[in-house]
């Protein structure tokens, strides 16, 4: 089972990020970002804004970015994931979008990520739902070891108290 840990989207927790990926979904009409990619645009001075702007990256469904992290930041790559325009985000987009992010970290052959759930940026879906819908797309046989959910302070009790509850369920003997 993944392991799971959970830091707030403060500057100082982005940059001490240590992970293969920090994975930042954006919706198509999200401008400037906001959440964590508005955090790490800002630490590398408008960076993801002017590949936004140069029209590399437009955050269209399912589109992807990779970039190398600079420096500055601890993780070794940064993803960034289109998810639309936000006035069509619901519960099926968020679930295909978390789909697109487990198979990316397949492909990828990751041991260690970061993640900001699909939506939370423009709180388009509750922390508790955006981590189900990640949940319920994760493939059992996922080889992820650790992930890091970038989720705001108040949100890291309840949303433990559900990895704890599905890692109870798991290591229960009625599973």
């Amino acid at each position: 089972m993944i392991e799971y840990e959970f830091v707030a989207p403060e500057q100082s927790s982005l940059d001490q990020l240590q992970a293969e990926v920090i994975l930042l979904p954006f919706f198509e009409d999200e401008r400037p970002l906001r959440g964590p990619s508005g955090l790490i645009d800002w630490r590398l001075c408008g960076a993801l804004s002017r590949l936004l702007a140069a029209g590399d990256l437009r955050g269209s469904f399912g589109e992807k970015g990779w970039t190398l992290a600079p420096p500055k930041l601890e993780a070794e790559r940064l993803l960034l994931l289109g998810l639309g325009r936000s006035k069509a985000f619901d519960r099926g987009v968020a679930e295909r979008a978390s789909s697109l992010i487990a198979d990316a970290f397949s492909e990828a052959k990751l041991a260690t990520a970061a993640l900001a759930l699909p939506g939370r940026s423009m709180e388009r879906v509750s922390a508790n739902d955006a981590l189900q819908y990640w949940l319920d797309a994760t493939p059992r046989d996922l080889a992820l070891g650790e992930l890091t959910i970038i989720e705001r302070r108040a949100e890291h009790k309840p949303l433990k108290s559900v990895i704890d509850a599905l890692r109870r369920q798991a290591e229960s003997p009625l599973g």
